[in-house]
């Protein structure tokens, strides 16, 4: 986590740094550059391989104009190509590569949007496990107009909000505010301010954080799963049955039966919220 990058920085959101903020700061639209592309990547494999990763990261903007704006055209230009010596190749596999590793790490990925998310950071946003959108978040693709395709995020635009409105939004390379996102679920809601996005996810952040690692990991394949067609309750039961050998697991079911006492007590009326007094 000690490491530099030029085109974002990290932060701790909570004591533990279980919870981290990933600020993109790549002036002045936030591109998605071969430098963004090939940071992120390497960020995203770090993450992959250490011991003990963050539970949760999210992912915000310094630029209130652009969250994670478009990516940098000269990968894909034959008449404007890249600087000699640098690999569009290698940048369109970081991209790629890095919108898998979103869905396949147990860390928990949250996007918050208040500025443009269009095309590649529409991509990123949606790639991520949950979106939050601000006053001046709007989302869209414009891939089709430019004669190509929004392939990093289709698939998953259309499992939120249908085939129909994709269609609209993806064939017509229209966008959508925040509040219509989230009224048709493109989004998980909108806010009326940024300080109320930034709290709204920095307490759901630390909130999540505080849960055992193996629990979120298993959950969150499990959500998975099921929106790629291929979840079970025979997978869902097998983990169940090995997080219950987890000594974090036994240690809350214990402080569970020590706060409910099998009787209508303030933390059994209490919950889901009071779930979180047995890791305080």
């Amino acid at each position: 986590m000690a490491e530099q990058y030029k085109s974002f920085r990290l932060s701790p959101i909570n004591e533990t740094s279980s919870a981290i903020r990933l600020t993109v700061s790549n002036p002045p639209i936030n591109l998605v550059s071969v430098t963004f592309l090939q940071e992120l990547y390497t960020f995203l494999t770090t993450l992959s391989s250490t011991a003990d990763p963050p539970k949760v990261v999210v992912v915000s903007s310094d630029n209130p104009d652009f969250w994670i704006g478009h990516l940098d055209l000269h990968i894909a230009s034959k008449d404007h190509p890249l600087p000699e010596g640098v690999n569009g190749g290698h940048a369109l596999h970081h991209l790629g590569a890095s919108t898998q590793l979103l869905g396949e790490l147990s860390t928990i990925f949250i996007a918050e949007v208040n500025g443009l998310a269009v095309a590649g950071g529409n991509e990123f946003a949606l790639n991520m496990d949950m979106r939050f959108a601000g006053p001046d978040a709007r989302f869209g693709a414009v891939e089709v107009g430019g004669g190509l395709i929004h392939v990093g995020a289709l698939q998953q635009l259309t499992r939120l909000i249908g085939a129909g409105r994709t269609a609209e939004y993806m064939l017509g390379a229209t966008g959508v505010d925040a509040e219509t996102a989230a009224r048709i679920g493109w989004v998980n809601s909108a806010f009326v301010t940024a300080e109320e996005l930034r709290s709204h996810v920095d307490t759901l952040a630390k909130r999540i954080a505080t849960f055992p690692q193996d629990a979120l990991k298993f959950t969150k394949l499990g959500i998975r799963e099921n929106v790629a067609g291929i979840g079970s309750v025979g997978k869902d039961l097998e983990r169940f049955k090995e997080l219950l050998g987890k000594p974090d697991t036994q240690t809350s079911i214990n402080r569970i039966l020590e706060l409910s006492k099998g009787e209508a007590t303030e933390f059994e009326l209490g919950l889901p919220d009071s779930i979180i007094q047995i890791w305080e």
